[in-house]
């Protein structure tokens, strides 16, 4: 399991399971959005990008407008 630590104010860390294929976005409020499905090749450029958050953003809205519906956000 990888982790990214600290992306953004509101992104306390970013974590993907590569046995599983998912991703794991936690945010500083507690919030927590699951994607299922990601590529290790897409986490890698959120990992190696000078600038994470806009990486993040544009891989989990293409994935969202992709219609991935493996998303479970959860508390």
């Amino acid at each position: 399991m990888n982790m990214i630590p600290s992306v953004s104010r509101q992104i306390a860390f970013v974590q993907y399971d590569d046995q599983s294929s998912s991703m794991t976005v936690q945010y500083h409020t507690g919030f927590k959005a699951s994607y299922t499905n990601v590529k290790q090749d897409e986490y890698q450029l959120i990992f190696t990008s000078i600038n994470r958050y806009d990486s993040l953003m544009r891989l989990t809205e293409a994935w969202y407008m992709e219609g991935q519906h493996g998303q479970h956000p959860a508390k």
